[in-house]
């Protein structure tokens, strides 16, 4: 995607620059703001293409939570169509009670508006909530909600940075998860 704005673009500055907020990758990469919708476009296009595969103990997490009769959201930078299409194909969908996108607010994490809604959609504080996320806009997001974060270093590189934005619990493994929610 970055090749057609004649950005070169690599293993070693994916790892230097990556954000799940694209625009702030844009920024980074100094992609001039009026070329951003395009740029989008074509990233949906490769997006579209691939097929994502669920982190290990996710599928179990997610079934066990709902087990506990306990809500599940999403909140999520992705496009509606593609999460929806993910949620159904991975079987998930049936224990997912909301999901928050990032076309569904104006603001981009970390700013918590996202988390707001989906909290709002699910009826549930923030005191009683728990979000999971494997990017330091993700913590900062919870934090920023009054939400208890929980990191979970994911396949993007940025390992340190997740950590450096304190989350209130670290899991190594998605199954890690649970020793961290008191109220289950």
């Amino acid at each position: 995607m970055f090749a057609a704005f004649d950005i070169a673009f690599d293993r070693e500055m994916y790892a230097r620059c990556y954000s799940p907020n694209w625009y702030q990758m844009f920024r980074t990469l100094e992609l001039p703001e009026h070329r951003w919708s395009e740029a989008d476009q074509k990233w949906l296009e490769h997006f579209a293409e691939e097929r994502i595969e669920l982190i290990e103990g996710a599928r179990e997490l997610v079934a066990e939570l709902a087990s506990q009769q306990i809500d599940v959201g999403i909140v999520t930078s992705g496009t509606r169509s593609r999460i929806v299409r993910e949620i159904e194909e991975h079987g998930l969908a049936p224990h997912i009670r909301e999901c928050v996108c990032g076309s569904d607010v104006v603001e981009k994490k970390p700013h918590p508006e996202a988390l707001l809604l989906c909290l709002d959609r699910l009826g549930v504080s923030a005191a009683e909530s728990v979000f999971i996320g494997d990017s330091p806009e993700d913590i900062a997001m919870a934090q920023a909600a009054g939400v208890f974060s929980i990191a979970i270093p994911g396949l993007y590189p940025n390992r340190e940075a997740l950590l450096a934005a304190r989350p209130d619990a670290v899991a190594e493994r998605l199954p890690d998860v649970l020793r961290h929610i008191s109220f289950i």
